[in-house]
C-alpha cells in the first residue's frame, strides 16, 4: 500500500518538476553552445519543446517503474535452487542436494533453518505434478491448499482467489468514471484492464513450462514462450501476473498525467457536447430548486394551518374571523416578530457605538426592574405601623418565635393584633 501511494505521488508531481528542470538545462546548454535564445514560454515553440521533453521524462520514468516493479517480486522455488522452471525431477533433486549442502542449518547455523525448511517442504510438495502445475500459476499459497487434490480443484480455487483483484479493480474504474469528468482516458483505462484480464487468463490456461508427464487436460498442447518468459526465463506464471498487475497500475496513473500534455487537442473535447452537459446540469439544478421551493411551501403551509386550526371554545367559534383575515393577521404578527429578531441580532452582532448604546440601555432597564422589585418586596414586608419584620424581631423576641417564615402584609396585621391582645 505504501509503495502504491508513493507511485501515485510520484506520478502526480515528478514528471512536471523533472520536465521543467530538464527543459531549463536544455535551453541553457543550447544558448551556451549554439547561441540560440530559448523561446518565450507563451509561444507554440515552447509548448512543443515542453511536450517532447515531457514525453522523454515519462518514458524514462516508465522504464524505472518497470525495473523497480520487476525487482520487487519475490523469488520462486526454482530461482532459489538456481534452475529453470522446465527442469526435470532429476535436475530438481540434484539442485536441492546442492542447496542442502550449502544452506543446511548445521553449516549456516539456526539463522538459515527457516529458509531450509521452506525449500525442503516446497521440494517435497512439487514432486507431485499436479501441485507443481498449481504452484507455477498461483504461487506458494497452493502448498497450504490441503483440500485440493486434482488439477481442476486447484484451478477452481486459484481462479476464485484471483477474481477478488479484478472485481475490486473493475469497481474502482467504474467509480472513478462516474464521479470524474468525462474524458477519453476512461476508455483507455478500460482497454488496459481488458488487456490485463485477457493476458492473465492466457497465462493461467497456457501449457505449463515445467517438464511434466503428458496429461489429457493441459499438457497435450504445445507450449509457447511469451515476451515475459524471454525477459525473465527463471520466473513462472504467478510472478508474471504480479508484474502485470503493477504495470497496469502505473500505466493507468500515467495515462491520466501524460495524455493532457502530449495530446492537448484530444483532451479539449467537443464544444457541443460540453454545452449539452452544462445544459443538462442546469436543468437538473433548476428542477431541484423547484422541488425544494415546493417542499418548503408545503411545510410553511402546514405550520400556518396548525396555528389556524387551534381548538377554541364552542361559543366563540362563530366569532372567528374568516380564514383569509386570520392568515393575514398571522403573517403580519410573524413579520413583526421576525423583524424584531433580525434587528436585535443585528445590534448584538455589530461592534461600535450602536452596540455600546444597546448594552447601556439594557443595563439601565435591568437596574430599573431590579429597583422596582426591591421596592415591592420592601412594601409587602412592612406593617401598618411602619415597622418591618426585622425591627419587630429586634423589639420582641416573642414575636420572633411566632414568625417562622416570611409573611405578607395581611399576615403581619393579624399577628400584630393578636400580639396586642395578649399584652
Amino acid at each position: 500500500m505504501s509503495a502504491a501511494l508513493f507511485r501515485i505521488v510520484g506520478w502526480s508531481y515528478l514528471p512536471d518538476f523533472a520536465t521543467k528542470q530538464t527543459l531549463r538545462i536544455i535551453h541553457q546548454t543550447s544558448f551556451s553552445v549554439f547561441h540560440r535564445s530559448p523561446p518565450d514560454p507563451r509561444t507554440p515553440a515552447y509548448a512543443l519543446h515542453y511536450r517532447l521533453t515531457f514525453a522523454a521524462v515519462v518514458l524514462c520514468y516508465l522504464i524505472y517503474n518497470f525495473l523497480d516493479a520487476s525487482g520487487s517480486i519475490t523469488i520462486n522455488f526454482y530461482e532459489l535452487l538456481g534452475v529453470y522452471p522446465n527442469s526435470s525431477d532429476v535436475t530438481l533433486k540434484t539442485a536441492f542436494r546442492g542447496f542442502a549442502r550449502k544452506y543446511h542449518p548445521d553449516r549456516v547455523g539456526p539463522s538459515g533453518e527457516a529458509l531450509f525448511i521452506e525449500v525442503r517442504d516446497a521440494f517435497e510438495a512439487l514432486k507431485d505434478p499436479v501441485v507443481r502445475f498449481a504452484y507455477d500459476r498461483f504461487g506458494p499459497d497452493v502448498l497450504t491448499w490441503k483440500e485440493c487434490t486434482t488439477m481442476r480443484e486447484y484451478l477452481r480455487r486459484g481462479l476464485l482467489s484471483s477474481s477478488l483483484y479484478h472485481i475490486m479493480t473493475g469497481a474502482g474504474l467504474i467509480l472513478f468514471s462516474a464521479i470524474g469528468k468525462p474524458s477519453p482516458i476512461v476508455a483507455w483505462r478500460y482497454l488496459l484492464f481488458l488487456c490485463l484480464f485477457a493476458s492473465e487468463l492466457y497465462l493461467l490456461f497456457a501449457p505449463s513450462p515445467s517438464a511434466l508427464s503428458r496429461s489429457p487436460f493441459v499438457d497435450a498442447a504445445p507450449s509457447h514462450a511469451t515476451i515475459l518468459d524471454v525477459l525473465f526465463p527463471k520466473r513462472v506464471v504467478y510472478q508474471h501476473i504480479l508484474l502485470l498487475h503493477q504495470i497496469f497500475f502505473f500505466l493507468s496513473v500515467a495515462s491520466s498525467r501524460v495524455a493532457p500534455v502530449l495530446f492537448p487537442s484530444l483532451m479539449q473535447g467537443d464544444p457541443a457536447m460540453d454545452q449539452q452537459i452544462v445544459r443538462a446540469m442546469a436543468e437538473r439544478l433548476g428542477a431541484l430548486a423547484k422541488t425544494t421551493e415546493r417542499e418548503l411551501s408545503i411545510m410553511l403551509d402546514m405550520e400556518l394551518c396548525a396555528i389556524d386550526e387551534t381548538p377554541m371554545v364552542t361559543s366563540q367559534t362563530s366569532m372567528l374571523p374568516p380564514r383569509e383575515t386570520l392568515k393575514s393577521d398571522i403573517m403580519r404578527v410573524l413579520t413583526t416578530e421576525m423583524e424584531d429578531v433580525v434587528v436585535e441580532n443585528k445590534l448584538k452582532a455589530e461592534v461600535g457605538p450602536v452596540k455600546t448604546a444597546w448594552n447601556a440601555a439594557v443595563d439601565k432597564e435591568r437596574k430599573r426592574v431590579q429597583r422596582d422589585n426591591e421596592v415591592q418586596v420592601t412594601q409587602s414586608d412592612s406593617s401598618p405601623y411602619g415597622l418591618t419584620s426585622k425591627k419587630m424581631e429586634q423589639i420582641c423576641p416573642r414575636f420572633a418565635s411566632m414568625v417562622k417564615v416570611p409573611v405578607g402584609r395581611h399576615g403581619i396585621v393579624v399577628l400584630m393584633v393578636n400580639f396586642e391582645k395578649k399584652g
